[in-house]
């Protein structure tokens, strides 16, 4: 996309409404973390079935990344922005349906459609590139994602006390609803470049070619691997919270605050990357969540260290997430830019449906400790690459000053 003269020098505030409705976003998103296994179990589904919905959410996100990236180059990021705005407030509809008729298989609908609107929520970050000034891109994006830290507060508010409904399950479903109806406001409200050329060709043969790129193909590893992990152990840490006879209401509150880890740094992440580079803000968050499962599993059934751990969590999933995308962003030509955030979000998509179909069956196979140390197990040895690439670099850079 081309930044025409309309977005130029007035990127503060489009920033300010995408940061917004990322927030907005976010809330539907904890709101469904929150307590979509719990209403699976409510309507009959238990066991792995139990995270069936919100895997569906996931499976949706991840089909629907590419063609709404593509979608984008054609048409621009604002009726493909509101279109999916429109799937996230029927998804709360159905929602709302699915608890009224106590049937499982419209909570999967419901969840499927939010996975859409998530999916295009997603490149709010991207799109902030496009509105800011060169010199604020990494700000921007980081702006953008610190807005989740509105879904800290927002989303667990909403997913239990019933405001719109006299049943909690049911007013969180309609609330949803609202939230989307807000974002489609600021989303329609919002100036965005508009595409002027015609999307560039984009296969398998770029994508290899991209990846031969070390920080781009570290950026999405750590992007797409550390959302997987945040996703696996957000949902276990509940289930096993609820194993251990926590009220709904302390899970929630656990909830709440590791989404606030999750965001929170955002406001100061951008001059942080800005400092000390994309790659040591990326690894130092793979860092983060290697300690985090390393205290759960040294203390798996410790509630204080649970509740701990997700807030360590948060923020090493912000360092990867951030950083990852930054560099990705950073490293990818300008005529094949949307068609690399979608590779991308389809990376992050695959390892965040992952995450959210299996801790059912992890927990089952392993038990919450053993779900930590599978990753550990997976993280690991990226964060081992990723460092042997930056003694790598700094030992060529040090070659050619001397």
């Amino acid at each position: 996309m081309i930044e025409t003269t309309s977005t130029k020098g007035a990127g503060v505030v489009p920033v300010a409404k995408l940061a917004l409705a990322n927030g907005l976003g976010i809330s539907s998103a904890v709101i469904s973390v929150t307590m979509s296994a719990l209403v699976a179990r409510q309507l009959g589904w238990t066991g792995g079935l139990a995270t069936v919905p919100y895997g569906m959410q996931f499976l949706t996100l991840l089909l629907a990344t590419y063609p709404s990236a593509r979608l984008m180059s054609r048409f621009g990021r604002k009726p493909v922005f509101l279109g999916a705005a429109a799937c996230g407030g029927a998804g709360g509809l159905v929602g709302y349906l699915a608890l009224i008729t106590g049937d499982p298989l419209l909570l999967c609908l419901a969840h499927g459609l939010l996975g859409i609107s998530l999916a295009n929520q997603n490149f709010y970050r991207f799109a902030a590139l496009e509105v800011a000034s060169p010199e604020r891109r990494a700000t921007a994006m980081s702006l953008v994602v610190f807005g989740g830290t509105f879904a800290a507060i927002a989303g667990p508010l909403l997913s239990r006390h019933p405001f719109f409904a006299p049943e909690v399950f049911q007013s969180a479903y309609l609330g949803i609803t609202v939230l989307w109806a807000v974002i489609a406001l600021l989303i329609a409200t919002t100036c965005f470049p508009r595409p002027e050329t015609a999307p560039a060709r984009f296969g398998l043969r770029d994508v290899r070619h991209a990846l031969r790129q070390p920080r781009l193909a570290i950026g999405m590893a750590f992007a797409a691997i550390g959302y997987g992990a945040m996703n696996l152990l957000m949902i276990a840490s509940g289930l096993t919270m609820d194993g251990l006879g926590c009220s709904y209401t302390q899970i929630s509150v656990a909830i709440q605050w590791h989404v606030l880890a999750m965001f929170l740094p955002s406001l100061v992440m951008g001059r942080v990357i800005a400092r000390l580079g994309g790659l040591t803000v990326t690894v130092t968050g793979g860092v983060l969540l290697i300690a985090s499962s390393a205290m759960a599993y040294l203390y798996p059934w410790h509630v204080p260290t649970i509740e701990f751990t997700l807030i360590l969590l948060g923020i090493g999933w912000n360092m990867t997430y951030v950083g990852g995308s930054y560099l990705v962003a950073r490293a990818a030509a300008p005529e094949h830019a949307l068609s690399l955030q979608a590779v991308n979000d389809v990376a992050i998509g695959i390892f965040a449906m992952l995450g959210a179909f299996l801790p059912g069956l992890v927990l089952g196979w392993f038990g919450w400790a053993g779900a930590n140390l599978l990753v550990i197990a997976l993280i690991l040895p990226l964060v081992g690459f990723a460092v042997v690439h930056m003694l790598a670099a700094s030992g060529e850079a040090a070659a050619e000053r001397g």
